[in-house]
């Protein structure tokens, strides 16, 4: 399972670290139903999702892609 950290501060749009030190960007889009959250991955490693809900800390997403499924749990970035 790979780990996505997120600063739960920056609600529209975020650069966000993984925890194998790749990269992605987390981009709030407007959807029928309110708020979905689209995370696109900078490195093939990861397929890029649509979550259609508001990231949770603690979460865990199971991504199916043509690679197999992938499971990403959602960390908050902590303050200190």
């Amino acid at each position: 399972m790979t780990t996505i950290y997120i600063d739960p501060s920056k609600k529209k749009e975020q650069i966000v670290k993984l925890s194998d030190g790749t990269y992605g960007v987390m981009t709030a889009m407007k959807e029928k139903g309110g708020l979905a959250y689209k995370f696109s991955f900078t490195a093939h490693l990861h397929p890029n999702f649509l979550m259609t809900h508001a990231p949770i800390d603690g979460d865990v997403e199971n991504v199916h892609s043509i690679d197999g499924e992938q499971r990403f749990k959602i960390q908050w970035l902590s303050k200190h």
